[in-house]
């Protein structure tokens, strides 16, 4: 089984075999873990994002199309669970630590913290400026973690006026961030992976 295809891999791991799966595992999760470290800097979040995006792949095993190569499945769902994860650095005070040190490589506590302080205060800025009931919607699913369909009816407006107002917030934040040169490059990669 060690030299088989991915596609038969792929295969015997929708009929929930371990061994297709661990086959994966090994050829794959140093890939991953390469892919997150781009993003996440610090070695024990990484490892544990490449745990998640592969117990993913077990638990969604029987969505995955055939046609689809293994390594774009991982990839996608790598980009997924890193942004989830900066989603809740973002959302939650206890998590914001993990954001500060993941934003480079050379951990400057003084500096990365600045960075990160700077950063969250442009972004609530520019949050503050959007119409009301635009606003409200972003703020349910990008800092609550609401789907699009809660906040349609904690709001009481269709599924296509909550996609039209994400979709305008999104495309405003990221022009409006542009306008600030003194956001890190990384810092402003992080967060426009978050408005995605």
């Amino acid at each position: 089984m060690m030299n088989l295809p991915d596609s038969e891999l792929l295969v015997q791991l929708k009929e929930g075999d371990h061994t297709a799966f661990s086959r994966l595992y090994f050829r794959y999760a140093s890939i991953v873990y390469r892919r997150i470290q781009g993003l996440v800097k610090v070695h024990e979040h990484c490892e544990e994002l490449v745990q998640e995006v592969f117990l993913q792949l077990w638990q969604n095993r029987h969505a995955i199309s055939n046609e689809v190569p293994v390594q774009a499945v991982l990839f996608r769902m790598a980009k997924s669970t890193t942004i989830n994860f900066y989603r809740k650095a973002i959302r939650e005070e206890r998590y914001k630590q993990l954001l500060v040190r993941s934003a480079t490589a050379d951990y400057d506590p003084v500096g990365e913290h600045m960075s990160f302080l700077e950063t969250s205060t442009i972004l609530n800025t520019i949050i503050d400026k959007l119409p009301p009931q635009r606003k409200k919607v972003f703020l349910l699913i990008k800092m609550e973690g609401k789907t699009y369909e809660e906040a349609a009816r904690e709001t009481d407006v269709s599924l296509g006026t909550i996609k039209d107002h994400m979709a305008k917030s999104m495309r405003t934040i990221r022009q409006e961030l542009t306008n600030y040169k003194t956001i890190p490059p990384l810092c402003l990669l992080l967060v426009t992976l978050w408005c995605e």
